[in-house]
């Protein structure tokens, strides 16, 4: 950086008024967080930004405070450490408008005291998956749980399907990006995040990251991964299951029904498992999510 591009951060700064974010801060340290946050704009879709209104022009660097604190807060996490790649400039953002909005929804509601996340009350909302117009309810359903549910439209190009973490309240939050439009994508996101809730509350305070493109072989994602499959069809049931041999419309409609969830989620369990995805592809995309969300239809 040379002196000139240095005076004008420094100008802008002395310009940025925000409160600092743990009251230890030193200037020296808000203003290293501050040249971060500059260099992660510079690699951000601006017109996308104008677009949601979250900055007034392509040239705003005062409006996003919310992400300048939490880019100050993230000093020494797996995410900060990944702030020279793009798409980790881009979840960044994402994340700390989930977390901007769970936090407002939690001091505007009065949504009672997270108590934990039985595997009944799991294999309960895997079931509202027939329905696929309860997609919009199910913020308010889960509110009534003590969890956060925040729909936040993927930004171009990231790679994120969706994260959960818990605030400062003890509530956990989980934000879902949709970035594919599949309802099997969809409910296999959100029952593997609420997979976490029932298995790693005491690791919440550090955000997950789901982006279910790559296979993470961690300890913590195997066994959400296997919770939420589970919740859908118990292992033994689904070892064995008829669709595996007859792969027709009718014998995944009705082992569906049997299971009480969308035909949709039974079909992405099989794509999955056989690595064929192009089959069923009329019923996977059958419905689109961002529409049902977003648009209400």
């Amino acid at each position: 950086m040379n002196q000139d591009d240095a005076n004008t951060d420094f100008q802008e700064w002395a310009d940025f008024s925000v409160a600092s974010a743990t009251p230890a801060s030193t200037a020296s340290d808000l203003y290293n967080s501050y040249i971060i946050y500059k260099e992660r704009l510079n690699t951000l879709p601006k017109k996308e930004l104008v677009r949601r209104g979250w900055i007034s022009t392509k040239e705003d660097s005062t409006s996003l405070v919310d992400y300048f604190r939490d880019v100050h807060e993230e000093q020494g996490s797996a995410l900060y450490r990944k702030s020279d790649t793009a798409n980790a400039s881009l979840i960044s953002l994402w994340l700390s408008k989930v977390k901007s909005q769970g936090e407002m929804e939690i001091l505007l509601s009065s949504i009672p005291k997270f108590d934990g996340l039985s595997k009944e009350k799991l294999r309960e909302i895997s079931r509202l998956s027939v329905d696929v117009n309860v997609l919009p309810e199910l913020p308010k359903i889960l509110s009534d749980l003590g969890i956060v549910l925040i729909y936040m439209e993927a930004l171009p190009s990231m790679k994120l399907d969706g994260a959960v973490f818990k605030v400062a309240s003890g509530h956990p939050v989980i934000g879902m990006s949709l970035r594919y439009p599949r309802l099997d994508n969809f409910w296999f996101t959100l029952l593997h995040e609420l997979s976490h809730l029932h298995l790693h509350m005491d690791v919440l305070d550090t955000p997950i990251l789901e982006d279910f493109d790559c296979e993470s072989e961690s300890a913590i994602e195997v066994s959400a991964n296997r919770l939420a499959k589970n919740t859908f069809v118990e292992r033994r049931i689904w070892r064995n299951c008829e669709p595996k041999y007859d792969k027709s419309f009718g014998a995944i409609e009705k082992f569906a029904n049997e299971m009480g969830v969308h035909i949709a989620i039974i079909a992405g369990m099989l794509r999955k498992e056989s690595g064929n995805y192009t089959a069923y592809s009329k019923i996977v995309n059958e419905h689109d999510v961002r529409e049902i969300v977003f648009n209400g239809s």
